[in-house]
């Protein structure tokens, strides 16, 4: 089953944001230490500690949300043998996918996403706008009323997201207007946790000064084919970058094709790699049955996603190699009573056999490799042996550090 890697944007914010990965990955940690160092300060508290309304404002939210994204990222390409297809990502998203598909440096790409927040905030402040979700009305509808006389100019569709949900941007006035005809016509319409009017000709001033740092910025050659937000059609190479994430900025956000492109090349397997699951539901109201959907957010995501990419009916296969080494080990302590070193072993072995019928993410090689060496203790196992158990656990990629 082939697989997409979908990266969410702004919006998809909120307190506690990646830090079950952050407790629970070191490779997580690093990207979060990277990118505080970058920005002179501390991400993990503003995505943890900080409040809301300051952690929803532009120019915080963009560099975090990138660095959650990144960091499962890096998780993820850990865990598993992933070789993803495709990588999209929905606005802020987008450069996302272009980091994670190598064609920007973390670094450069976090100086990039505060610059853009920097840029759409200033541009909220000499024109204040913000964004609308209307649901139950076809974007024909909803451009037909953006296109009435009292509404020209002054609100446009920005995001195409799927059949069932489009947004509109635009000045606030303007939108509290047209929102109570949205409702007329039988919409449904929800503010965004947004700082301005996103893909809108409100932001053309922070496209073309965005633009003029893009062009100044080294591209490299992409391991994944990204889409573009633009098109909904790959990106054809690295060059395209400057102009296509200016563009973004006063053009709609074409979600939906992006999807539609995914769907029409049999991509069945479709990982959400970020804070949030907003990818995902929408996802879920769109897809074909045979279609996968994961997201990452939680512990029981990355649970139910390790599971679901296991062959059926096998056990956990990095942690019953533990349970193996510690029954295989011969018993050198044979000056014990029995039932002295059954009573002394026994906590270490039903934790090995928990771990290995059960799927683990956090600290899961730390516990079992704990358990392990408590049996060798108590097997009074020769370092000679016990080494080379615990060398070829290392070997297969289990224990990253003997």
């Amino acid at each position: 089953m082939q697989t997409a890697l979908l990266f969410p944007g702004q919006g998809s914010q909120y307190i506690g944001m990646g830090q079950e990965l952050f407790t629970s990955s070191l490779l997580a940690r690093r990207t979060f230490e990277e990118a505080s160092e970058i920005l002179g300060n501390s991400v993990s508290k503003l995505c943890f500690q900080g409040d809301l309304a300051e952690l929803t404002r532009t120019e915080y939210a963009q560099p975090c949300i990138l660095t959650v994204g990144i960091a499962a990222f890096r998780v993820l390409m850990e865990k598993t043998e992933l070789n993803p297809v495709y990588l999209a990502g929905h606005s802020l998203g987008e450069i996302t996918a272009l980091t994670a598909s190598g064609a920007l440096h973390f670094a450069d790409a976090i100086r990039l996403v505060r610059l853009r927040g920097m840029l759409m905030r200033d541009a909220q402040m000499q024109r204040a706008g913000s964004m609308l979700a209307v649901h139950g009305l076809s974007s024909q509808v909803i451009e037909k009323e953006c296109r009435e006389p009292e509404f020209r100019g002054q609100v446009v569709i920005s995001n195409l997201n799927s059949s069932r949900q489009t947004v509109v941007s635009g000045y606030m006035d303007a939108l509290s207007m047209i929102q109570n005809r949205f409702v007329a016509l039988g919409g449904y319409v929800t503010p965004l946790q947004v700082g301005g009017a996103f893909h809108s000709p409100l932001m053309k001033d922070a496209a073309m000064k965005l633009y003029d740092e893009l062009s100044c910025m080294r591209f490299h050659p992409m391991r994944y084919s990204v889409l573009s937000n633009v098109t909904a059609l790959p990106y054809p190479s690295e060059t395209c970058i400057p102009s296509f994430l200016s563009e973004q900025m006063v053009e709609k956000v074409h979600w939906q094709g992006c999807v539609q492109f995914l769907m029409e090349r049999q991509i069945n397997n479709l990982i959400e790699v970020g804070p949030g699951s907003v990818l995902s539901n929408m996802l879920r109201r769109e897809r074909p049955e045979s279609c996968l959907i994961h997201p990452t957010d939680k512990k029981e995501d990355w649970q139910k996603l390790m599971k679901d990419r296991a062959p059926k009916g096998t056990e956990n296969a990095p942690y019953a190699r533990y349970l193996k080494a510690a029954l295989c080990a011969r018993n050198h302590n044979i000056h014990v009573e029995t039932s002295d070193y059954l009573e002394e072993v026994a906590g270490s072995f039903r934790e090995l056999e928990r771990l290995a019928k059960s799927e683990e993410f956090a600290g899961g090689n730390d516990k079992a490799l704990k358990a392990l060496k408590h049996i060798l203790d108590c097997k009074m196992t020769p370092a000679p042996q016990r080494g080379d158990i615990l060398s070829h656990i290392a070997e297969e990629g289990v224990v990253q550090h003997v």
